[in-house]
């Protein structure tokens, strides 16, 4: 058989060429049913989509990050994550450009970004709105969600389970001999925080350990900036924080108390940024390793775009650092 052409496909079917280019690559101006029958058409006679054969060079991205996320000097989570995933899209001659989704009119800003820069591909970083989830299941441009999940919505993900790392990060300072943890972070704020208080709190019930309300502080404190005002006399043995940042700031407020870690209190955290080795003691955190990420992320985008804007969930599995911020209760 010879080369399979869009005009056979569109003779064969009785349709313009047009319409077999708009149903082969998924751009609206024909409808579901046709464009089924054209794309199985096109199957049988081995008919390679332009997205089938599609090259990764030469391509343009597009990194949208909330900019509390980027922009506060603590936060190095996610910028470690857009610098090595900027190395992959450098690595394939292609461009990644980053852009804040603002706190106001988020969405239609969103929108003109997308529109100037025309990007081949999106990746989003951390949570995101349920608009901005509604939007891009609607549009033909392929995205890719690192650091966030919605059960909702089916789109691509590259994330971890929170709540499972919460779990595990728990049972180990169980293990170490600890049975009044508190637990350090906003539960309201994002589902990554509220999946990893579940964590918590499971690996408490299992181990038959009592929650107590009162060792949840339960606002970010890396955003406040304050100095929690710790009562000496009635602190856990162990501390949980949501993410590094935050557990800086518990430092500094346990010192002014002359609370010394990890003598008087073991601390450990989420994020596994380089903050950790900056604190003394240094901090134990865990986390997926950030390359890891952005190459996962990066890896989900190629083949979503080789594949016919097929959906992929990759799940990252979290490295756990030991440092010296907890001590074993005998």
């Amino acid at each position: 058989m010879g080369k399979v052409t869009l005009e056979k496909i569109a003779n064969d079917i009785g349709v313009s060429k047009v319409a077999v280019f708009k149903a082969l690559n998924n751009r609206d101006g024909v409808s579901d049913e046709l464009r089924k029958r054209i794309q199985e058409h096109a199957k049988q006679l081995g008919y390679q989509t332009k997205k089938n054969s599609i090259q990764v060079k030469n391509k343009k991205y597009i990194f949208f990050i909330n900019q509390e996320f980027f922009l506060t000097l603590s936060e190095q989570f996610y910028s470690s994550i857009f610098n090595h995933l900027n190395t992959e899209c450098t690595n394939s001659d292609s461009f990644l450009q980053i852009a804040f989704l603002e706190p106001e009119n988020t969405l239609d800003k969103m929108k003109r970004v997308i529109s100037f820069y025309n990007p081949d591909g999106i990746f989003f970083a951390g949570q995101v709105s349920e608009d901005i989830l509604k939007y891009i299941g609607k549009i033909s441009i392929t995205s890719v969600f690192i650091d966030f999940f919605s059960p909702l919505y089916n789109l691509n993900y590259v994330y971890v389970d929170n709540y499972s790392m919460s779990y595990q990060l728990t049972t180990y300072l169980i293990n170490k001999g600890h049975r009044k943890i508190g637990f350090i972070g906003d539960i309201n704020s994002t589902s990554s925080i509220v999946d990893r208080f579940f964590g918590y709190q499971k690996a408490l019930i299992e181990n038959k350990i009592l929650y107590d309300e009162h060792w949840h502080i339960n606002y970010n404190l890396e955003k406040n900036k304050d100095i929690y005002p710790f009562e000496k006399r009635n602190l856990p043995t162990a501390y949980i924080c949501h993410c590094d940042a935050a557990a800086q700031y518990i430092y500094t407020s346990l010192a002014i108390k002359g609370v010394k870690i990890p003598e008087d209190i073991s601390i450990v955290s989420f994020d596994n940024t380089v903050l950790c080795d900056t604190l003394n003691p240094k901090l134990t955190s865990i986390s997926v390793p950030k390359n890891i990420y952005a190459k996962k992320a990066f890896t989900a985008m190629v083949n979503c775009m080789k594949n016919n804007n097929k959906t992929y969930n990759v799940l990252v599995y979290p490295n756990l650092v030991e440092r010296e911020s907890v001590s074993k209760i005998i």
